[in-house]
């Protein structure tokens, strides 16, 4: 795709979301924008964006920010994780949600090996656990981001280990009078699969939360004191944050540091540092940028696609567009692509990051920006939660 179709595309669905959703169309008239303005890379910081908070459910604005009678052709909304408790909720059609797989798609399969392997290890739960986690906003259903992505993995071998425990979850009503479910990692199923990996040599992908991982495997290494030899038959999928140790509604009492992380994981199954990635995206927008190690920077690189989409990077305090490498600041993501149902054109986002090229990777000479991301602007309080979760595996 060339630029000059992107900026054409993205030109159409600025004006189009101003024609149908009334907050965007504030926000232009707020920024005092001309929507027949020409769009180009110097003038993409001009666009007007949503902020995060606008689609908070404390906000209750979520329902305004759709497109046109978007609400009428939803199936369900997409709720994010909600590290403070307070999650986002986006309406996507089914088009919008197309793209955003597409998107994951593409991430998995440029920095990772999807399509090469068919044995798969989640830290996730199967789909009839995430259909019960599941709010109700304006008689329809909010589920996890993860419902709507989850089929990509279709055609793998899948063990998923996060599960619901019947036994703690009546201990826990018991004990604390709330009805709340009990949801961990089954570890009985985590070892077992790692054996059979390891010594049938399945090539095999090991994905989703770091925040799981890390600790389940560092308990299983305490008390076992045993590590597996995967060589090149591991690869290493890992995205959403969680490096704060809190992730949702999971909350641990430290942080994890990525280098002790690649470090931990690379001892643990005897692989190299290339046989990780790691993907960063947000709820608010259906854009996914892949990332894989740098030695250099002791940190994941991010990339933007530049098919996907684009990123500004504001200040911190003036939120003007930050054109200097290395200088750090709020992360916007613009794509004209998969938010046909509300306003998610350009969404502001929490996360502080450090862009280390505009143009293409140092490392890997991807073309599209490179950054890394360096804090968030909100609290990861992780309060609040409509089911009780665990990292205690059972009975490694």
């Amino acid at each position: 795709m060339t630029s000059n179709l992107f900026y054409k595309d993205l030109h159409n669905t600025v004006k189009e979301t101003v024609s149908d959703c009334v907050i965007y169309k504030n926000q232009c008239d707020k920024f005092e924008y001309n929507v027949d303005s020409t769009i180009n890379e110097s003038t993409l910081g001009e666009i007007p964006y949503i902020p995060w908070e606008f689609f908070k459910l404390s906000n209750n604005r979520f329902k305004q920010l759709l497109r046109g009678n978007a609400f009428h052709e939803l199936e369900y909304w997409m709720e994010s994780s909600s590290t403070t408790g307070d999650p986002s909720i986006i309406g996507r059609l089914t088009n919008d949600i197309e793209v955003l797989k597409s998107n994951y798609n593409d991430v998995f399969n440029s920095f990772s090996v999807k399509d090469q392997v068919h044995n798969l290890i989640l830290f996730a739960p199967k789909m009839n656990v995430i259909n019960k986690i599941r709010h109700n906003f304006y008689e329809k259903n909010a589920y996890l981001l993860y419902k709507s992505i989850v089929d990509i993995w279709e055609d793998k071998h899948i063990s998923y280990l996060l599960q619901f425990f019947f036994g703690k979850t009546i201990r826990n009503i018991l004990t604390t009078f709330k009805l709340r479910a009990f949801i961990g990692i089954n570890g009985k199923k985590l070892k077992s699969e790692l054996i059979r990996v390891e010594k049938n040599n399945i090539p095999t992908i090991m994905a989703n939360s770091s925040i799981w991982m890390h600790k389940i495997l560092k308990d299983y290494y305490k008390k076992e004191k045993k590590t597996f030899d995967m060589s090149d038959n591991l690869h290493i999928i890992t995205g959403g944050g969680g490096w704060d140790g809190i992730k949702g509604r999971v909350k641990l009492d430290y942080e994890i540091e990525k280098p002790e992380f690649i470090e931990q994981m690379c001892s643990m199954f005897n692989i190299t540092n290339d046989k990780f990635c790691d993907n960063f995206a947000a709820t608010e927008s259906p854009m996914a940028c892949g990332g894989h190690w740098s030695d250099k920077y002791n940190d994941f690189l991010h990339h933007v696609n530049n098919i996907q989409g684009r990123i500004i990077v504001r200040d911190v305090d003036t939120l003007e567009p930050i054109k200097n490498v290395g200088e750090s600041g709020i992360l916007e993501l613009i794509t004209p692509y998969g938010v046909e149902s509300y306003a998610g054109v350009a969404v502001l986002l929490d996360d502080i990051v450090q862009v280390e090229n505009w143009k293409r990777c140092p490392e890997c000479n991807r073309e599209g920006a490179v950054f890394r991301v360096i804090d968030r602007l909100t609290p990861s309080i992780g309060k609040g939660c409509s089911s009780l979760f665990t990292t205690d595996p059972v009975k490694l």
